[in-house]
């Protein structure tokens, strides 16, 4: 069974690990960058340290990731202004140089850049010789890729390639918003922590939330910051500190459900290994997805989005108005099955309701308070009598039921009708809303529009393509 793992774990490695031009074409693009910096730099009199972090610094990118972090590392006497100011601002003017670019936001602004395929963050950070002197986020990157390239030999390189690669597949790589996943240094840390991905996944399929991982120098230092991380973080489902600042939990954006995932598929590898949990097989779904519409009520709503914003302020929010939404068709009686949002993060956010039903023209069933409880049984009473309801009557649990007629018995109609109920965050306030029901020529008319007609697809099939494999 190992050589049957070990097998599709090298086959994997020759399709993921980078190659020699790879390595030549960043090189070539981090000097030239690096040169302009320098001269913006020196025309300004400024000291600072240009350096590559991320994945490509601590050799553990994947063939086609042409992300670029470099980090330009001003004096630590410097205000926190004047990095966000002058600091920024020197990059702005190199970027303006180097290609087409566009200012972001995190804790502080940092500029990105675009050179052919690659994207380029420039960010300011500090120069600092202890992690103690850490003053903003991005200062803690420098120690992270010390830490990192002091601990990872080739093999454990290797063995971080291909849980990237697995977590990627399966749709828990990545701590944003989007995702609520894993992110590149958490996959560095477990595999140093395990030794090797195989090793990962067989303590991971026994994990049950919340999970503790030591990734700190001893157990007594373990137990001494383990329940000040869960005061912190209450709502984590994993823990795993920074061994570079052992207060902030490293998997703090990890949801349950993508921790669920990321076990069963762990699970599921072990069970029946193959090459299909790294690279899902691209096939044909046209005659799958017409036919799994059949007799199902699934719901788009498309909102137009008329300013810029971060991914991070978008996915947020379009998650706080998918559970709003969810709630209306809740409480008039439409039982949502499954919700899902999606944004191209320029134009679009959508959002995707599988309901029981799209109409209801039957009675709706409202249950009363029970027999004890003073007026409000008599309220009720009122209310039912009012309304000309068929009852109200008193069932087996002591409690007062009544069948009246519905607001909505059109679960779209009740959409548009009650956005104000859940079209309530800052950013898409009054903003138009289109809701359809999702057919065959709807699925049609989205084709063309690739990353909304895949997250469609996914809502459609539900079963991940991952799970076809669990089971020999």
């Amino acid at each position: 069974m190992n050589n049957k793992f070990e097998a599709i774990e090298q086959k994997v490695l020759e399709k993921i690990k980078p190659k020699p031009e790879e390595y030549r074409e960043i090189k070539k693009v981090f000097n030239r960058i690096k040169e302009v910096i320098e001269s913006i730099l020196e025309k300004n009199k400024v000291k600072a340290e240009i350096t590559l972090q991320g994945s490509i610094a601590h050799d553990t990118w994947l063939s086609g990731d042409h992300d670029l972090d470099i980090f330009v590392l001003f004096p630590k006497n410097w205000e926190i202004e004047e990095l966000k100011t002058r600091g920024f601002n020197l990059l702005l003017e190199a970027a303006k140089i180097i290609g087409d670019y566009e200012i972001k936001y995190a804790e502080h602004p940092y500029v990105r850049v675009r050179v052919n395929d690659f994207q380029i963050d420039l960010v300011p950070a500090y120069k600092l010789e202890k992690s103690s002197e850490i003053k903003t986020a991005v200062d803690r990157t420098p120690f992270h890729t010390k830490y990192l390239n002091n601990r990872l030999n080739n093999y454990l390189r290797d063995q971080v390639r291909l849980l990237k690669q697995f977590m990627k597949s399966i749709g828990v790589y990545g701590a944003e918003q989007k995702t609520k996943g894993f992110s590149g240094y958490a996959v560095e840390l477990l595999i140093i922590k395990h030794g090797s991905f195989r090793k990962l996944l067989l303590e991971a399929e026994k994990w049950k939330h919340p999970v503790f991982i030591n990734t700190l120098e001893s157990d007594a230092l373990f137990k001494k910051i383990r329940s000040k991380l869960v005061r912190k973080y209450p709502e984590s489902v994993i823990y795993m500190p920074d061994p570079v600042d052992p207060l902030r939990n490293v998997t703090a954006a990890v949801s349950l459900k993508s921790l669920a995932t990321f076990v069963i598929a762990s699970r599921c590898y072990l069970n029946n290994p193959s090459e299909n949990y790294f690279f899902p097989i691209q096939e044909s779904d046209e005659e799958r997805i017409i036919t799994a519409l059949d007799k199902r009520c699934i719901l788009l709503l498309e909102i137009s989005m008329d300013e810029k914003l971060s991914p991070e302020i978008i996915w947020g929010e379009l998650q706080r108005i998918g559970d709003r939404g969810a709630k209306v068709l809740k409480n008039n009686d439409f039982r949502v099955i499954h919700f899902s949002v999606y944004t191209d993060e320029e134009k679009y956010a959508y959002i995707v309701y599988e309901l029981d039903q799209c109409t209801k023209n039957y009675p709706r069933e409202y249950i009363g308070p029970e027999y004890w409880t003073g007026n409000r049984t008599l309220n009720f009473i009122k209310a039912h009598l009012l309304r000309q309801s068929f009852g109200p009557w008193i069932n087996e649990e002591g409690k007062l039921v009544s069948l009246g007629q519905r607001k909505y018995i059109d679960a779209i109609k009740l959409l548009i009708d009650r956005t104000w109920e859940y079209l309530v965050t800052p950013h898409f306030k009054n903003k138009k809303l289109i809701v359809k029901r999702i057919t065959r020529e709807e699925i049609n008319n989205l084709r063309s529009t690739r990353g909304l007609y895949e997250w469609i697809k996914g809502f459609i099939l539900k079963r991940p393509h991952w799970m076809e494999y669990c089971i020999e």
